[in-house]
């Protein structure tokens, strides 16, 4: 195999084994058995910064590794810079070529992890496989961060006197110290998975159930009273994590011993507390009386899927609001003409986060507020930020469209026009940019071709674009071009290519469409946050540098 591709057959292998190296992100070189270069991939450009005549077939591959030490010279340890060190250092190296098998990890002048893995074929032939492993290192080292923060907590847990468990939001326990293990008369093999209606006794657990779930629907910490063998306990929950990833909290203390009188008087109590603590959650401690701040406001909601209509305007009519559902921007438009025609004030706009964002364009210009919600949100969300965006708190808009995801002591997210809009087309790196933006506290839209990034630009005004290039119909190159056009003498909206590769072409064709700078693939949280401050957006204070 060499890099020769006069013959049919040659190009063919070249093309599938360059294929081979970008999906897997993978470079290589194959050597004969005279240590002559024999093929390179493509992509091996990326990893060592020689000249390319060094790479061609017929070099030796002492030729290639003595460019390579003069080029990454600097930025060697002082006992590689020392009389005869060169060739001492090419002599290693040729000698691990020459082993079976050998792996190695070295961080080149770039401060990139670099994986080489080598082996000598029975024929004589050698291949070197080279891949970055930087972000699999770090998210290693992360993975050993989190497992010993895990056992810490688990120690904590266990030396605490007082029985505590935790349950996720399908109140499910997920961990048991070993007090509460002891109360239990079990080991955490019987415990865990189980849920709160299963671990306590059926007088009480109904009154647990309905105090648990209520604080995980609004976030206040409760307490909850049950008597269980002739003893009284106090069941103290509060609620942890972010939304989608709440977690209770409780911890268990004995009271008193209860008389059966007591015991009687509780069990009469259970169903009103029960009925009680449902109403509280339900209604996020707002109540449905006319004194209530949101007792007969008007509410429209947008929504397509008949399960979100019927779970909103159900809290809704709890929280003593005035609401009526429509299903696309175009019924919208006509009820909203209507209602501005005979006077009647729209007081905010629920948006079913799947619909199209012209259903907020439409609210935003007639001055209505717009609340965007998905749905696992609406149990848990949904009373409290209409509450805030109706009755004087903080005004709700495009911001909350995209992304919703903090708590409210959390830093707020920056106010203003949507801060990234990403250009990308595979389906996976839309992910990887959607975790990235969430941990950093970016809004952000993606969208995946050309056509509607511009269309987008121009609805949404973002502060920063993420353009990948190989977009269809219009290409990223392309659809920076318009946007350039568009913008005439005003200022830029700053343009980041993403490449897969780093090749000087793509580099300077990004520069020549009007592009700001270019950044590779994959894609790390740090990468993307020093674009994000070069350009003076705001990012999660735990990301800032």
């Amino acid at each position: 195999m060499t890099n020769d591709t006069t013959s049919p057959d040659s190009a063919l292998q070249s093309a599938m084994l360059d294929a081979l190296g970008d999906a897997l992100s993978i470079a290589f070189i194959v050597y004969d058995k005279n240590d002559q270069i024999t093929y390179s991939s493509r992509n091996i450009g990326s990893y060592f910064h020689v000249p390319s005549d060094f790479l061609t077939p017929g070099t030796r591959l002492r030729d290639f590794l003595g460019a390579l030490y003069d080029r990454n010279e600097a930025s060697l340890p002082a006992r590689a810079k020392t009389p005869g060190a060169r060739e001492k250092w090419i002599a290693e190296h040729i000698s691990a070529h020459w082993r079976e098998r050998s792996d190695a990890v070295e961080r080149d002048a770039g401060n990139r992890l670099l994986k080489f893995a080598k082996r000598r074929l029975p024929s004589g032939y050698g291949i070197c496989v080279v891949s970055d492993v930087t972000e699999q290192k770090k998210r290693e080292e992360q993975w050993r961060a989190d497992m010993e923060r895990v056992q810490l907590t688990e120690e904590i847990l266990d030396n605490l006197t007082v029985p505590v468990f935790v349950s996720d939001s399908k109140l499910s326990l997920v961990a048991v110290n070993k007090a509460f293990c002891a109360e239990q008369g079990v080991g955490p093999e019987s415990l865990l998975d189980q849920t709160l209606a299963q671990v306590f006794p059926q007088h009480s657990q109904s009154h647990l159930v309905a105090t648990a779930q209520h604080v995980v629907e609004t976030g206040s910490p409760s307490t909850a009273e049950s008597i269980e063998g002739g003893q009284a306990y106090s069941f103290s929950f509060q609620r942890v994590g972010k939304p989608g990833r709440y977690f209770l909290v409780c911890n268990v203390g004995a009271i008193a011993e209860a008389s059966p009188a007591a015991v009687a008087a509780v069990r009469e109590q259970i169903p009103q507390l029960n009925s009680a603590a449902m109403v509280a959650a339900q209604s996020h401690a707002l109540g449905n009386a006319a004194d209530q701040p949101l007792f007969g406001r008007k509410v429209l909601l947008i929504t397509s899927d008949h399960d979100f209509e019927a779970q909103c305007l159900e809290i809704l009519a709890r929280l003593g609001v005035e609401a009526c559902s429509v299903r696309d921007e175009e019924e919208e438009e006509a009820l909203l003409t209507i209602a501005a025609s005979i006077g009647l004030q729209i007081d905010l706009v629920v948006v079913d986060s799947q619909m199209d964002i012209r259903c907020i364009e439409c609210a935003e210009q007639r001055g209505i507020g717009v609340l965007a919600l998905d749905g696992f949100e609406l149990a848990t969300q949904l009373a409290h930020r209409l509450s805030q965006g109706i009755s004087g708190g903080a005004e709700i808009g495009i911001d909350d469209w995209e992304i919703t995801t903090r708590e409210p002591d959390e830093k707020p997210k920056p106010s203003g026009h949507l801060q990234v809009l990403v250009a990308e087309d595979n389906q996976v790196n839309q992910i990887v940019f959607s975790q990235i933006l969430d941990s950093l506290g970016c809004t952000y839209k993606i969208v995946a071709d050309g056509e509607e990034v511009v269309r987008q630009w121009k609805a949404l005004k973002p502060r920063m674009i993420l353009m990948d290039l190989t977009l269809p119909g219009l290409n990223g190159l392309e659809a920076c071009r318009r946007i350039r056009q568009l913008e005439g003498d005003r200022s830029e909206t700053p343009i980041i290519g993403v490449l897969t590769l780093a090749v000087d072409r793509d580099e300077l064709d990004c520069m020549a469409a009007g592009m700001n700078e270019t950044i590779l693939k994959p894609l790390s949280p740090d990468v993307i946050a020093g674009v994000l401050q070069r350009y003076h957006l705001e990012i999660a204070d735990h990301y800032a540098v």
